[in-house]
């Protein structure tokens, strides 16, 4: 069955009457926009990626209820602005479809955008991602709670699906080879992290402005798909992938004010950036129409952080970043 299909029967399954279905998006799940008769908004995903390099675990049913468990939780402790999971006739948060699963939420009106536009729109994004990661520390998941990790096998996982297109001719051998020296590096650092309550649990894992829906300048967080286990710091990361490195030490100070930072903040940073570009890539190696751009990307990426990093230099506020 097409999406759209898949999508119909699943919703037969929930208690709305259906006025509208249009499809929004494909990446990770089919997601789409439905409208019901009292003109409440909804977010249907069905969990069919179109990534060939996924893996697994982000489409098991156990995976996606935890997430909508973890949604369900922010929504009842916190003020933030969130998607509200759905469940089914059944008293579930999965709806199966065949073999295929699918999840509803409410949709959560703001605008989105590709980059970020304004220091009020970045203040906020710290500030909200401290929300989330002070909730994070206090909350404590339940026993049949499951979702990846960020850690060493990931991220060698990326280093290792990355030989191949060496081999192929689409990327340059010199350039994998920088990625790997700055991945291991990566890895031994983030090998000797601590985990406690103030460092690592559960996070958004995926805080860049196409996920971010911005009312008046306060950004409320969206997609909770890419959530997961690892350093607070993560979260951090992946927003600088968007971000300046003039704008990071004072995106770092509003961050800050509201959750404690470690001392080595900045080297956690550095290590945690690269293992998520790294990451990055492994998800567009699955993509086919990555060929048009992965290789110039990592060219760049090998001549400026990874570059540099594996060098032992610092690259947190300073330089030229890849996507420029």
């Amino acid at each position: 069955m097409d999406n759209v299909i898949i999508a119909q029967h699943a919703l037969t399954q929930y208690d709305i009457n259906v006025v509208s279905v249009s499809p929004v998006a494909q990446s990770g799940a089919a997601v789409f926009k439905i409208e019901d008769n009292c003109g409440l908004l909804y977010s249907l995903r069905v969990h069919k990626s179109k990534i060939s390099t996924l893996e697994k675990i982000w489409t098991r049913s156990d995976a996606l209820d935890s997430e909508l468990v973890w949604l369900d939780a922010l929504n009842r402790d916190t003020s933030l602005t969130l998607p509200v999971p759905k469940r089914n006739k059944q008293g579930s948060y999965v709806t199966q479809v065949d073999d295929i699963n699918c999840t509803m939420l409410s949709w959560v009106e703001g605008e989105q955008k590709q980059y970020f536009t304004s220091e009020q729109e970045l203040k906020s994004t710290a500030e909200m991602t401290a929300a989330l990661h002070h909730h994070a520390s206090k909350w404590q998941p339940p026993s049949s709670f499951i979702r990846p990790t960020v850690n060493r096998a990931r991220i060698q996982n990326a280093l290792d699906l990355l030989k191949q297109p060496v081999r192929e001719g689409l990327l340059d051998a010199h350039d994998v080879q920088i990625l790997e020296a700055a991945g291991e590096k990566a890895m031994v650092l983030l090998d000797t992290l601590p985990k406690n309550k103030l460092t690592w649990g559960v996070l958004h894992g995926d805080i860049v402005p196409p996920n971010i829906v911005f009312v008046d300048g306060v950004a409320n967080p969206i997609d909770f798909g890419a959530c997961g286990f690892g350093p607070f710091l993560t979260d951090l990361a992946i927003t600088f992938t968007f971000i300046h490195p003039n704008a990071r030490q004072q995106y770092i100070d509003w961050y800050g004010k509201h959750f404690p930072l470690p001392n080595d903040y900045v080297a956690q940073i550095e290590a945690l950036f690269i293992s998520l570009v790294l990451i990055g890539m492994r998800n567009a190696l699955g993509i086919p129409e990555s060929n048009n751009w992965l290789p110039t990307h990592v060219k760049k990426c090998a001549s400026r952080e990874f570059g540099r990093y594996a060098n032992g230099e610092g690259f947190l506020f300073t330089g030229t970043p890849c996507w420029e």
